[in-house]
């Protein structure tokens, strides 16, 4: 654990997460400032910073869990279409210093273009959306 990481905080239970899917070694959960529906965060529980300071086997455990958590939305949302990415470094957008990858699902009609601004308006479904994966 790393004392003021926000991830950190939330995989001793400190900080209130909307969980979708957790390991002995990852957690995945809805983010707080989501830019769609849907859209996760996947960490390893250890904290490390980045891509580039994560064990191999600790990234394989949270790759196969970014996995499981495609493969939930794709069998209980119907969800086909995602984006799967990681921001290493300040310069490359990371601004929580914790290795986390997202999945932000996309869907008809939503427009070409990758979606960047935040709606704060969809933590409000959370609960709902929670449920939905049930």
């Amino acid at each position: 654990m790393e004392e003021n990481c926000i991830f950190c905080s939330i995989v001793s239970d400190q900080t209130h997460a909307w969980k979708v899917f957790e390991t002995d070694t990852t957690l995945a959960f809805l983010d707080a400032h989501p830019i769609g529906l849907y859209h996760t965060l996947i960490i390893p529980k250890a904290h490390y910073s980045d891509i580039f300071t994560v064990p191999s086997a600790v990234l394989a455990d949270t790759i196969e869990t970014v996995r499981q958590v495609s493969l939930l939305y794709k069998d209980k949302l119907g969800l086909e279409n995602l984006h799967i990415f990681n921001n290493s470094g300040r310069f490359a957008g990371q601004s929580v210093f914790h290795l986390h990858f997202h999945i932000v699902p996309r869907y008809p009609n939503d427009g070409k273009e990758f979606p960047r601004h935040s709606h704060p308006e969809i933590t409000d479904r959370y609960e709902e959306m929670l449920k939905a994966l049930k």
